[in-house]
């Protein structure tokens, strides 16, 4: 019996720990010590994640290197397999934001070597953010090992005429929209690397840049490793694209996303 309620009482004390294990993985911004440490001059990150204006709040931080500001604006992107992923965007930076020594160097490398995809709509601005679709996340070089800050580098993706005029062009379209389904626009919904991969060989799509001084060429936006059992929290909200009636363009986003937030689990 002692021996038994010996077992109990671990239990009991180990309990919180294993509770709040997935709380430490909700999105707070950096102390600027971090960023610093890790090669970003935060004075010039633009547009920092504030409390206060509708997308984060005061909290408590969980680790040293958190600043007390906790991210409420939630965003949905694909990985490079097409797994659902949720993140939030902490500021944009030129090149110019990296500081001038060993940990600059190597966090614009680490930039580098993590593409966000962007997808901007038809007769919109071909490098802007009005997006026919959730974004893209190329996560295949070790992401949530390699990359401290979540540093993305941007490249909005659109297609060419090649790929919309042409009748080959049409037949590879039709062929990604039946897998993957269509986005705001109505062109295919690009889900994978596999997709951008072929498209872009084909000449279906172009692959676009900002310069290096553009405070938009680069972003932090960490991604949330384990959204389950309080990784996303109640009061997070998610934004990603609408039609017109208000529904998701991908709606296996949306219906995650609101069980992982009530439920602390993935959607049935």
């Amino acid at each position: 019996m002692k021996r038994l309620l010996a077992v109990v009482v671990m239990a009991l004390f180990a309990a919180p720990s294993f509770v709040l294990a997935d709380i430490e993985d909700r999105l707070y911004d950096f102390t600027d010590a971090y960023y610093l440490e890790n090669g970003v001059n935060p004075a010039l990150i633009g547009g920092r994640m504030e409390a206060g204006t509708g997308i984060a709040v005061t909290d408590t931080p969980i680790f040293s290197y958190q600043r007390n500001v906790r991210a409420l604006l939630t965003l949905s992107a694909y990985d490079h397999s097409a797994n659902i992923n949720y993140f939030t965007v902490l500021g944009g930076f030129s090149a110019e934001a990296f500081t001038a020594d060993a940990a600059g160097q190597e966090a614009r490398e680490i930039a580098d070597s993590f593409i966000e995809y962007l997808f901007p709509q038809a007769g919109t601005d071909p490098i802007g953010f009005t997006f026919r679709q959730s974004s893209l996340l190329d996560m295949r070089n070790g992401y949530f090992s390699n990359d401290p800050l979540g540093l993305w580098l941007h490249v909005w993706v659109n297609y060419t005429t090649k790929a919309l005029q042409t009748p080959a062009g049409k037949k590879a379209l039709k062929a990604i929209a039946q897998k993957n389904g269509r986005a705001l626009d109505g062109t295919p919904i690009i889900a994978t690397m596999s997709d951008i991969d072929s498209l872009y060989g084909k000449g279906y799509i172009t692959k676009t840049t900002r310069l290096d001084s553009d405070p938009l060429r680069y972003a932090i936006c960490p991604v949330i490793e384990d959204p389950t059992d309080g990784g996303i929290a109640p009061d997070q909200f998610l934004a990603l694209p609408l039609k017109g009636n208000g529904n998701p363009v991908e709606p296996a986003f949306l219906l995650n996303f609101d069980s992982l937030r009530m439920t602390g689990d993935w959607a049935d």
